[in-house]
């Protein structure tokens, strides 16, 4: 079995008798859990990739179910292979890299870290297999076990950055974020707790709305801006510095949300206004986005391309969510553009910018591994398939194209049509992902990297 250099080092000087008998053991030991929890990003991150697979392979079955009326058992497990399985997924494998890197700071419970991908995986399946079936039961017990995990996480993510609350911009963004999280399940807990014992009054609709604010609003929007905020100028390398304002942008995104979602939850007049705000928020991030754009000293790749097809989207999902909040997801119009607000903001605006971002951090995050456990270096091109992404960008958008419109319209054949483009985009895209993802697990190197003429990464 292969070892790591420190482990045979150790195992050398134990030899030599110059170390405790039992001290070079501990020390293996060590060195191999460390290393099994730094592979911990990579199994969040294969988990994301199968289901966004699974999620964009099922879409042309259930593409019908959303154009007739979005609230039903087999869109809600779609919805939250998704939003949980894909973006969260994604979002906790990055977080767990990201995070310790950025603030300096080690996991304060790193092997927890471990138990923590289980419960989620666990609770995961639980929600979408039980959503499908409309067994509520398993459901909110399922969305228990995933509230587990979020705590978990949180464990490890709270000490990390509340020291830099108010002063990094990735940082405050991720906490509140993270927080935002915590709110969402517990929402989505109890909606799915009453679906049992029916112990809410009011409009299950606007309950469903603050659901989805503190969760696509809260979570997943915040912390997008906050992490793309850092990541895109390192790979754009702009002429200007991030402005200040940025952190306003976050903070003033951050109380629409929860002043929208309570609304919501509330039953209570204001959720147009509130809508507004938040658009707003957006709208300054967009333009601080867009500047750093222009003064790109770096050419445009997918990954850059990727993220402006998803700033489109996002002026998309705007416009749909201020227009849900002043029309509601009754009666046909109000169907509808429900339905396309989550098309749009959940594939086009998220999925986009996760997958322009794979592109650049999951091959860095596999090189990490193998150095970690002393394999061959490779660098990110040659981990990286770069063929198909012409098509999967082509694709995926042309279908989130196809499939808003076929929304917007009521047309089961152009959402049908649509839904396959995202198949056959998702499916390709996961393929090379996974093979990207599979050399965190493999000593050999990619094809690419046995050319005797290579030039070695240091």
């Amino acid at each position: 079995m292969y070892q790591p250099d420190s482990v045979r080092e150790a195992a050398a000087a134990q030899a030599r008798g110059g170390a405790h008998p039992a001290a070079p053991y501990h020390e293996a030991a060590n060195r191999a859990d460390l290393l099994r929890i730094g592979r911990i990003p990579v199994h969040f991150l294969v988990v994301a990739v199968i289901s966004f697979a699974a999620g964009t392979a099922v879409a042309p079955f259930v593409a019908g179910s959303v154009v007739v009326f979005f609230y039903q058992p087999g869109v809600l497990a779609l919805v939250h292979t998704f939003t949980l399985g894909w973006i969260t997924a994604t979002i906790m494998g990055v977080m767990y890299r990201y995070v310790p890197a950025l603030t300096r700071t080690p996991l304060r419970y790193p092997r927890l870290a471990m138990w923590q991908l289980w419960f989620f995986v666990i609770g995961t399946i639980g929600m979408v297999a039980h959503f499908a079936n409309s067994i509520w039961v398993g459901t909110w017990f399922s969305a228990a076990i995933v509230i587990i995990s979020v705590l978990m996480f949180a464990a490890n993510m709270v000490p990390c950055l509340y020291l830099r609350l108010g002063k990094g911009v990735a940082e405050t963004g991720m906490l509140l974020a993270i927080a935002m999280l915590l709110v969402a399940g517990s929402v989505g807990f109890v909606l799915a707790l009453n679906k049992s014992y029916g112990f809410l009054r009011g409009n299950i609709f606007t309950q469903i709305g603050g659901h989805v604010a503190f969760a696509g609003l809260g979570w997943v929007t915040l912390t997008i801006c906050a992490v793309s905020y850092r990541m895109l100028p390192a790979f754009l390398l702009p002429k200007i510095h991030l402005p200040r304002s940025a952190i306003w942008q976050l903070w003033s995104f951050a109380v629409a949300t929860v002043a929208l979602g309570i609304t919501l939850l509330g039953g209570m007049p204001g959720a147009s206004f509130w809508s507004a705000i938040v658009a707003l928020s957006l709208a300054a991030y967009m333009m601080t986005i867009a500047r750093q754009v222009r003064s790109r000293r770096m050419p445009l790749d997918f990954t850059t391309r990727h993220a402006i097809a998803g700033i489109v989207w996002l002026v998309g999902t705007i416009a749909a969510g201020v227009a849900v909040s002043i029309t509601g997801p009754v009666g046909a119009t109000g169907s509808r553009l429900a339905a396309a607000y989550g098309a749009l903001g959940v594939l086009g605006w998220v999925s986009n910018f996760i997958i322009g971002m794979s592109y650049q951090l999951f091959p860095g995050f596999v090189g990490r591994v193998r150095t970690g456990f002393g394999w061959p270096a490779a660098t990110i091109a040659e981990l990286s398939l770069k063929r198909p992404r012409g098509f999967v960008f082509g694709a995926f958008n042309g279908g989130v194209a196809a499939v808003v419109a076929g929304l917007l319209a009521g047309s089961n054949g152009l959402a049908w049509l649509g839904a396959c483009a995202l198949a056959a985009a998702g499916l390709v895209y996961s393929a090379t992902m996974l093979w990207t993802l599979s050399y965190a697990y493999r000593r050999s190197l990619p094809p690419a990297a046995r050319s005797p003429l290579r030039i070695l990464p240091s």
